[in-house]
């Protein structure tokens, strides 16, 4: 999907140890700048999970992450979320699924690597509809992107590392 020098170029930020991996990430790179510079979404979605942890805090980072958590901010229909989200990663093309839940809502998008052997990857996204309560507050983080394949910045609606560190901490006990 993404030609192979601007991979290589995002291996400085990503040092994973597969081409689609860093392809993978410069890909989950793009859709946090690119979800979060829209009004709807940073109003009705905050950032959490291990992707945030270590998108937006850690440095450098140490986990390969290959999905985005986010939870609904107030209690509201997601249809137009889902259909702001279809329009906002549009660069991902149309092969996208999307299983709706009481609880959760989950978008995955699939797509072909650039670089051989070539692999079907998948940017999975996770929609918390029920936990609307956080006991820190939501904060804006500033977040960027600087690629020759994608550059942008925005501000990423999340909470505060000790907040994401107990929500990380619930989730790993509930598993």
């Amino acid at each position: 999907m993404i030609p192979r020098r601007y991979i290589e170029e995002w291996k400085a930020q990503a040092p994973w140890q597969s081409n689609a991996q860093v392809e993978q990430d410069l890909v989950i790179a793009r859709s946090i700048v690119e979800l979060f510079s829209d009004d709807l979404l940073k109003q009705s979605l905050a950032f959490r999970g291990g992707t945030a942890l270590h998108k937006l805090y850690l440095t450098p980072r140490i986990r390969y992450s290959e999905d985005i958590d986010l939870v609904q901010i107030n209690l509201e229909p997601i249809n137009p979320i889902l259909k702001c989200i279809r329009e906002k990663l549009s660069f991902l093309g149309t092969k996208r699924t999307v299983k709706q839940h009481i609880h959760n809502n989950t978008v995955i998008y699939r797509f072909d690597t650039e670089i051989p052997p070539i692999i079907n990857m998948r940017l999975k996204i996770e929609i918390n509809t029920r936990e609307h309560l956080n006991i820190l507050g939501s904060k804006e983080i500033p977040y960027n992107v600087e690629n020759s394949w994608f550059s942008g910045q925005c501000n990423v609606t999340s909470y505060e590392i000790e907040e994401l560190l107990i929500i990380g901490g619930i989730s790993v006990s509930k598993r």
